[in-house]
């Protein structure tokens, strides 16, 4: 019998399972989430079971509730890993596909997440939100401290603001070339 099996007659499912781990992320399942904690090693600093290898931490930040960000943030989530995907949670944040995405972002940031992490395409949160043109992200990354002039070390060697004018976004370059804190 497995581990996990115990539990099926509860809950029907296998909590280590990647999709009702996702699951559990979306619904904001605290109870769910502890009881994957329990049994899944690692959880929640941990990949899930795709070839890609994604951190648990960034499919939270892509799909779950503040809620289960919080408690991930809570049981000590590495909020600057970088995954297979070359993505990290605060670039998932700048693509978060729900209305919270500013709030998700600033509690990363006051959680510890690195504003100058580098992830796909070399770029850093402000290269990535530059070029999503996310004014509010890209003014939250700068007040936390994200460094503007910061080069891509890969293809044009880009700050953000030279990347956005680069990929035809140049009122975010504009945004942050004249952009001052508070």
């Amino acid at each position: 019998m497995a581990d996990w099996e115990w539990q099926l007659p509860i809950t029907g499912k296998n909590p280590s399972d990647d999709a009702e781990i996702e699951r559990r992320l979306m619904a904001g399942d605290i109870a769910g989430l502890e009881e994957v904690a329990e049994i899944l090693d690692g959880f929640p600093n941990c990949k899930d079971g795709l070839p890609s290898g994604r951190y648990w931490v960034r499919t939270a930040v892509d799909v779950g509730t503040i809620s289960a960000i919080e408690w991930m943030i809570a049981k000590g989530a590495d909020l600057n890993l970088e995954d297979g995907e070359g993505g990290t949670p605060l670039h998932s944040c700048i693509d978060r596909a729900k209305a919270d995405r500013h709030a998700v972002l600033s509690m990363l940031i006051k959680a510890g997440a690195d504003v100058n992490i580098r992830g796909f395409n070399n770029w850093t949160p402000l290269h990535l939100a530059a070029i999503r043109d996310d004014k509010a992200a890209m003014q939250i990354l700068m007040d936390a401290g994200a460094d503007r002039t910061r080069r891509t070390v890969i293809d044009n060697y880009a700050t953000p603001a030279e990347e956005a004018r680069i990929l035809g976004h140049n009122d975010s370059a504009d945004f942050i070339d004249w952009y001052k804190k508070g």
